[in-house]
C-alpha cells in the first residue's frame, strides 16, 4: 500500500473555484477558513465540556457514562491504551446553546438537498453530529458514507490522522456484502493481513492531519477513516448536491426496496424508475434530484430519531468519523 501526504489545503476558495475544483469532480480537499465565523472555534475544548457540562450522560459503545469522567479517560488516552470514543452524537439532543455555537454551516457544505423542506425525512440524514476522542482512539471501521452522501468534518480541537482512498480504490478495500458494501473488512490499514488481503497492498491512498479550524470534505464515495492524535473535538455533517444526486438516488430507492424486503422483480423494476427520473417520489416525499436546486433549505437540524444506522444502504442515516 502506498499512501502520500498531497491533499489540497485551500484557504480563500471563491464558490466558484470550490464546486469547479472539489465539489463536482469529487475531490477532497481542506478548507483552512470555512469555519472561522464559529462560536465555537476558540471555546470548544476537552475542558470546556468538562467544565460546563459534566455532569451529561452519554453513552460511548454501550456504555453509559457522564461526560466529565469521559474527558477524563481521554485526557489520559494513549496508542497503547485507547479512552472510550464518543461518536456520532447527535448535536440536536444536547443542549440548545451547543448547536448555536456551529451555525450557519460553512459555505462549502451548500447547497444540501437533504435540508430540503420537500424531502422532510432528510433532516435525520444531515444531522449534525460530535466526536469527542483522545489519543489513539480511531474509527473502527474503514468506510465509504452510506448511501453515497458526502462528508464534511469539522475540526474545532486536537489533531486527528486520516487515511483516504478514491472510489477507484474500490478493488482494493474488501468491501462487504450486502447493505453492508460500504464497510471494507480490512481492520488494520498499517498493518494488513496480506494473506488474507493480498489486493489491498496495491493500494494507493492519502494519509493526512486536520487541525484546529479546518473544514475536510469527502467526496461521496471516498473510502476514509480516522485516527486520534491528541484530545479532539471534530463536528461533522453529511450533504447531498448535484454532484451526487444521482448515486443518493440509487443507494436511497435500493434502501426503501431492502428495508420494506421488496425483492421481486417489480420491486426492482420499480427502483429502477425512480432511479431514472430526475424528479422522483421517494417515502411520501417529492425530491428533486435534478435542477438547479430542490428548494430553498430549511435550518439544518438533527432528530433524536436518525433511524439511518451505520455507513450502509440500509435507509439509515450515515454514520462515522
Amino acid at each position: 500500500m502506498q499512501l502520500v501526504d498531497q491533499i489540497d489545503r485551500r484557504a480563500g476558495l471563491t464558490r466558484e473555484q470550490y464546486e469547479s475544483e472539489y465539489l463536482r469532480p469529487l475531490r477532497p480537499v481542506i478548507v483552512t477558513d470555512a469555519i472561522s465565523h464559529w462560536g465555537a472555534m476558540g471555546k470548544w475544548s476537552t475542558q470546556f465540556f468538562k467544565d460546563e457540562y459534566g455532569d451529561l450522560q452519554v453513552e460511548v459503545d454501550g456504555e453509559t457514562m457522564a461526560l466529565g469522567d469521559l474527558i477524563d479517560r481521554v485526557e489520559a488516552s494513549t496508542d497503547d491504551n485507547p479512552a472510550p470514543y464518543l461518536r456520532n452524537q447527535a448535536l440536536a439532543e444536547l443542549p440548545p446553546e451547543l448547536f448555536a455555537d456551529v451555525l450557519p454551516m460553512p459555505y462549502c457544505t451548500q447547497p444540501n438537498w437533504l435540508e430540503s423542506r420537500v424531502f422532510p425525512k432528510g433532516s435525520s440524514l444531515a444531522a449534525v453530529e460530535l466526536y469527542i476522542g483522545g489519543q489513539g482512539a480511531q474509527f473502527p471501521v474503514l468506510h465509504y458514507d452510506g448511501l453515497h452522501t458526502h462528508a464534511f468534518l469539522m475540526q474545532l480541537y486536537g489533531d486527528k490522522e486520516y487515511i483516504v482512498f478514491s472510489p477507484e480504490q474500490t478493488r482494493f478495500m474488501y468491501a462487504k456484502d450486502g447493505i453492508e458494501a460500504n464497510k471494507s473488512h480490512i481492520v488494520d490499514l498499517l498493518d494488513p493481513d496480506l494473506e488474507q488481503f493480498p489486493l489491498f497492498d496495491q493500494a494507493e491512498g492519502f494519509r493526512f492531519s486536520l487541525h484546529p479550524g479546518e473544514t475536510l470534505f469527502v467526496p461521496s464515495g471516498w473510502w476514509h477513516t480516522a485516527r486520534i492524535l491528541s484530545p479532539s473535538v471534530t463536528v461533522s455533517i453529511n450533504g447531498v448536491n448535484r454532484a451526487n444526486g444521482a448515486a443518493f438516488r440509487r443507494d436511497y430507492c435500493e434502501a426503501l426496496a431492502e428495508r420494506s424486503n421488496l425483492f421481486s422483480a417489480v420491486a426492482r423494476a420499480r427502483t429502477a424508475l425512480l432511479v431514472a427520473l430526475p424528479l422522483v417520489i421517494i417515502d411520501g416525499a417529492v425530491v428533486a434530484m435534478a435542477g438547479a436546486a430542490a428548494a430553498a433549505p430549511a435550518a439544518t437540524t438533527a432528530t433524536a430519531g436518525q433511524q439511518l444506522q451505520g455507513r450502509t444502504h440500509t435507509a439509515t442515516r450515515p454514520v462515522g468519523r
